[in-house]
């Protein structure tokens, strides 16, 4: 597989996920030129997509499905629970939406959605499998829950939500009490640290690549999302670079291309 991040955060996400014979995004929240220009500089032309699949309604993660959608007629994937919503919110492609309950193909990849807890009317984070190479996305959640965590142990790679510092996050004076309160619980965002003890799980399992994501602009930072994370996993003596390779997502540029295999690691 072939995966790259084409942008993670509160400004809209989107991942990009090739099999040898399937082509997917995992949600379109940014306009069509910069995810028609994002998949360009990957050498991907956007007709060549085969599916969106959409993790939740939120607008950071759907904005720009509908007119990519319409453009390329697209079809897109969703959760059966968000059906209603997503019926007004993308009323221009409601015919290009297949609704799943369970776990599906998309060409050769198996696609296996799986609930995390996120203040939205139902969110699915993705496990994707090429045969015995698997990704999995998992951002937008207030807890690693046990169902999270068996859904993407043993992932190659991980793309895992790092939202905010604790200390930030309540002094930060941009956002109201109600809006904090949100963002710090069970059903809000990962913290930095949050973040560190799922991969000190996920290591456990046979995981080797995380790349930090959904990382906010005011109240985190990549240098100290990934120096938290860091001296977290050091402290259990799982050392990064040797054990664990942590990478980034961006807001507004795509991320590292990784190539996964079932001998990657």
């Amino acid at each position: 597989m072939r995966i790259c991040n084409l942008a993670s955060g509160s400004d809209g996400n989107c991942t990009y996920i090739e099999g040898e014979k399937a082509r997917i995004l995992i949600d379109v929240g940014k306009p069509l030129p910069y995810i028609f220009n994002a998949l360009n500089s990957i050498g991907v032309d956007a007709s060549t997509i085969d599916a969106i699949l959409i993790t939740h309604e939120h607008t950071d993660h759907i904005k720009g499905v509908d007119k990519f959608a319409r453009t390329y007629n697209t079809c897109i994937y969703a959760h059966t629970y968000i059906s209603e919503i997503l019926f007004h919110q993308l009323k221009n492609v409601r015919e290009q939406i297949t609704y799943f309950d369970s776990d599906f193909f998309v060409g050769d990849l198996h696609i296996v959605p799986f609930p995390v807890p996120h203040d939205s009317k139902f969110c699915v984070g993705y496990r994707v499998e090429q045969g015995d190479a698997v990704v999995s996305v998992c951002t937008d959640l207030g807890s690693f829950t046990d169902t999270a965590f068996d859904a993407i142990k043993g992932s190659a790679l991980v793309y895992l939500e790092a939202n905010y510092d604790a200390e930030m996050l309540m002094s930060y004076p941009g956002y109201p009490p109600f809006l904090k309160r949100r963002i710090n619980s069970g059903h809000g965002h990962l913290s930095n640290n949050d973040c560190a003890r799922a991969i000190e799980k996920l290591v456990h399992t046979g995981t080797r690549l995380v790349a930090l994501s959904h990382i906010s602009k005011h109240t985190n930072s990549e240098n100290l999302a990934v120096a938290t994370v860091a001296s977290y996993l050091e402290s259990k003596n799982i050392i990064p670079n040797v054990n664990i390779r942590l990478d980034l997502t961006h807001h507004e540029q795509r991320g590292t291309i990784f190539r996964i295999t079932p001998n990657s690691f």
